[in-house]
């Protein structure tokens, strides 16, 4: 009976033990040791999917603008090649050159200063000519005689003015244009790597609205709001000519529609293009990872080696996407600067030259050219607003679909 007794209490004992063994194997988390032979193996071969990656996409049509930004001396950023770039990023290289940068901006300052100068020089010159002539005596009448003076003159600054503005006007068309043409280079590109990572939805979702922006949106800039621009520096002309004319609320209205018109594309693009995105993105999240996990669960003995090298390609492609992405934010940034600092500087020298010929006493023209540079804004603002949107479409491509991971 004392070794029955004893034999059942080493049993008990034993259980006992196992049992504790066991709870601790649970509650005690695991630890994983990474050796630096471990770590350098993961970078190699995250570095090499990056590189195989990197050689199958085309980037022409990237590298076309670049060479288009090299001929128009506006490669602010120094982007020469559109892969070397991308590789440079996602390897950790800083994606600005600052002092490329300001270097660059204030060449295309000093250049626009040259630029617009000597046209503007010589509309003063054309207000110091109207102020001698006007003191001249008529014996007939001296009234009408310096009147028909400033008429003239007048005349002669709306003619400069009207190719001065002709050509703003077309360069804000161009910068529209050429933002069109890189959403159709870029946005394939960051689609195919959205699909490369399971964001199916999110593809879902934002090729028809990327399509509507390259399409719609920018034929809505191009052929309705530049021409109310061109209208309301119609009606600035015809308002300044004589006293007797009045055009005020015209151009009142016709600056609200543009207001209107702006706002209302903008509050329908990021309603549908925000609210969209975001919920595409937690769905292909919910999406990708059921499928790790059913790949790493139910594949008999290779499913965990699958589920890694899953993570690996994953890893691989979003680093390429968003690398692409942040070029295109570059790309971006120096299309819409250059006309920008263009209107920037006419509208403050239009400015300038108003305050330097009213206290000649020609306000008309002072008047003229004051009301012109604040309706240039209109082209201003068409620029900022279709370069807002690209930038808020790449940002939403950049961070819905990173939820995956």
């Amino acid at each position: 009976m004392t070794k029955l007794k004893k034999i059942k209490e080493n049993k008990c004992t034993i259980i006992a033990m196992v049992i504790l063994i066991s709870l601790l194997s649970i509650l005690t988390p695991m630890q994983t040791f990474c050796t630096d032979t471990d770590i350098v193996q993961i970078s190699e071969d995250l570095n090499n999917s990056i590189i195989d990656e990197l050689d199958e996409i085309d980037f022409s049509g990237l590298n076309e603008v670049i060479v288009e930004f090299q001929n128009n001396n506006t490669n602010i950023f120094s982007i020469d090649n559109i892969k070397s770039k991308i590789y440079s990023i996602i390897s950790g290289e800083n994606a600005i050159s600052y002092s490329s940068f300001f270097a660059s901006i204030f060449s295309i300052f000093l250049d626009l200063i040259l630029k617009y100068l000597p046209l503007l020089s010589l509309i003063i010159a054309i207000g110091v000519i109207s102020n001698l002539l006007s003191g001249i005596k008529s014996k007939f009448n001296e009234k009408s005689t310096s009147s028909l003076i400033h008429l003239v003159c007048f005349l002669a600054v709306v003619i400069l003015m009207i190719s001065m503005i002709t050509n703003l006007a077309t360069v804000s068309s161009d910068s529209i244009n050429n933002m069109v043409g890189q959403m159709n280079a870029l946005f394939p590109i960051l689609l195919t790597l959205m699909v490369g990572i399971g964001a199916n939805a999110s593809v879902g979702v934002f090729q028809p609205i990327v399509a509507i922006i390259s399409t719609y949106v920018a034929d809505f800039f191009t052929y309705l709001i530049l021409p109310l621009f061109m209208i309301s520096f119609v009606f600035n002309i015809i308002t300044n000519l004589s006293d007797n004319i009045k055009l005020d609320k015209f151009s009142s209205f016709i600056s609200s529609l543009f207001k209107w018109c702006v706002g209302l594309v903008f509050t329908l693009f990021f309603a549908v293009f925000t609210i969209q995105g975001i919920s595409a993105g937690t769905f292909d999240s919910l999406s990708i990872r059921t499928t790790k996990y059913t790949i790493k669960s139910y594949v008999p003995i290779m499913g965990g080696y699958l589920s890694d090298g899953m993570d690996l390609i994953l890893s691989s492609t979003i680093l390429i996407k968003n690398a692409v992405g942040l070029v295109g934010v570059l790309m971006i940034i120096t299309t819409i600067l250059s006309p920008l600092l263009e209107i920037v500087v006419f509208s403050l020298l239009l400015k300038l030259v108003s305050a330097i010929l009213q206290p000649m006493g020609n306000n008309k023209t002072s008047n003229f050219l004051m009301s012109t540079s604040k309706s240039i804004t209109m082209l201003s603002t068409c620029i900022i607003a279709v370069g807002f949107m690209y930038l808020i479409s790449i940002g939403l491509v950049m961070t819905t679909s990173n939820v995956v991971m």
